[in-house]
């Protein structure tokens, strides 16, 4: 089966390249950068025995915080040197030849000629036809079709092992000794493609240097979408960019919290913490956490041409007493996050906020009442139970029926494979609820049975 065409025409080429250096970098074209996914605009790129490779898309993982971005090789004149051999390739993957096959080579690893152009190196050599390529100078480059088409861009001499592809008797073969054609005008830097890839060995030395990831970062915050806001949080001043998410994660943006600034700050210490951004956006009233520490949303906005956040106003994160004690969760004020983690740490600070104002508020607030409010207040909190009772036991149930679900998929999937049938696929879906987060509502109710006591038995003292 052929493959992802390559063209090798006339096209408008840059200067020869530095030598491979697998420490050497420069800045990308922003018109090529922009081509990745989500159009970052920036990076890095360095070349190798492959080809040139582009790295962008700086990001951080949710959890651990290590660095993440994305590698591409550069296709096309941008990511040629200056010689051209005037062929479009495919490459031909082996395949398993018929018992009674008389011409094995068909059925060979080998790079077609799907095109010679007139006037060019290859078809004035006479390499068209039913001739493929083998390999060049000795090499079939791993069969890599990109980094066949970088070796032979940067050589004004090859040789290329060919053989016919035979009509009858077996094939023929043939090294060509071909100088390439090397393009007068330098080529667009800009003017590319961009084919993800993997690091080799080669790339993860540029990879592992701090400096590559240091300048990158500069380079991200010198574009307007990326540039850091400065605010004042908790008496300290600290820098806010809006990024894009991770999509595992879940979130399409993600919010990162830096001690220094990350365009002049040092890179090993200036991340502080990463937020993932709600689905309905950074609404005033959502709660946030910033190393362990709960804030709430004041006011945000975002620049409407480059969606850059511009403004950002937070205060330390209060409980809502009234809301707790009609039996609330703290789900909505997440804004949508289908993180367990996250909803199980501010329900843990809820419970804790929770037992504090009974120990240090309640006191007072029963002695100084008179019996409208003691009423009110005993009607709230038995609602509230009632509530957390009822969602506690709906999220162990939803939990349960999933549990039951799974199991039922692997005992129909143990069933297809002894039937020798497809098994059914799992869910994708991830989990939005937790045993520990019902636990922590239970707690929640078991902190309000102890406030309804106190406000009966308060409640009571009034009515004699």
């Amino acid at each position: 089966m052929l493959i992802a065409a390559l063209f090798l025409g006339l096209l408008q080429a840059q200067p020869p390249p530095a030598q491979p250096v697998s420490r050497g970098y420069e800045p990308s074209a922003p018109a090529l950068a922009a081509k990745a996914p989500g159009a970052p605009g920036y990076g890095l790129q360095t070349t190798t025995r492959s080809g040139k490779i582009l790295l962008t898309g700086l990001r951080f993982h949710p959890v651990t915080h290590k660095v993440q971005a994305q590698l591409y090789r550069i296709l096309g004149p941008a990511g040629m040197g200056p010689y051209r051999l005037g062929v479009q390739l495919q490459f031909h993957p082996q395949q398993q030849p018929p018992n009674d096959v008389l011409h094995p080579i068909w059925f060979a690893n080998y790079f077609a000629i799907l095109n010679a152009q007139d006037g060019f190196p290859a078809k004035e050599a006479g390499l068209e036809g039913r001739w493929v390529i083998e390999g060049i100078d000795g090499s079939n480059f791993g069969w890599d079709l990109g980094a066949l088409i970088f070796h032979i861009s940067n050589n004004p001499v090859i040789n290329v092992d060919a053989a016919k592809l035979p009509m009858f008797g077996g094939p023929s073969r043939k090294t060509f000794r071909i100088t390439t054609r090397k393009v007068d005008r330098p080529a667009d830097p800009g003017e590319g493609t961009l084919e993800p890839v993997q690091a080799n060995s080669e790339i993860q030395e540029w990879l592992n240097g701090r400096q590559t990831w240091r300048d990158l970062l500069i380079l991200r915050s010198r574009q307007a979408r990326f540039a850091p806001l400065p605010i004042d949080l908790a008496g300290h001043r600290i820098w806010v960019v809006r990024n894009s998410g991770q999509p595992s994660s879940g979130a399409s943006q993600v919010v990162e919290f830096w001690r220094e600034d990350p365009l002049t700050g040092a890179w090993d210490t200036g991340l502080l913490d990463l937020w993932p951004e709600p689905p309905d956006g950074l609404r005033p009233g959502r709660a946030i956490r910033i190393e362990d520490h709960w804030y709430r949303i004041l006011a945000s906005g975002q620049d409407p041409a480059t969606g850059r956040l511009d403004r950002l106003e937070l205060r330390s994160w209060e409980p809502d007493i009234a809301a707790l004690l009609g039996g609330a969760t703290l789900a909505k004020d997440l804004g949508g996050l289908n993180a367990p983690p996250l909803q199980e740490s501010i329900e843990l600070l809820a419970n804790e906020s929770l037992v504090e104002w009974k120990t240090r508020t309640l006191p007072g607030l029963l002695a100084a009442q008179n019996l409208g409010p003691a009423e009110d207040l005993v009607i709230r909190i038995e609602k509230g139970v009632l509530a957390l009772d009822l969602e506690a036991k709906g999220i162990r149930a939803r939990l349960d029926a999933a549990a039951r679900a799974e199991a039922e998929r692997k005992a129909q999937a143990e069933l297809a494979a002894k039937g020798g049938q497809p098994a059914p696929q799992a869910q994708a879906t991830p989990a939005a609820e937790s045993e520990r987060l019902a636990d922590l509502l239970e707690q929640r109710k078991a902190i309000l049975m102890a406030i309804l006591g106190s406000a009966k038995q308060s409640l009571a003292t009034l009515r004699r």
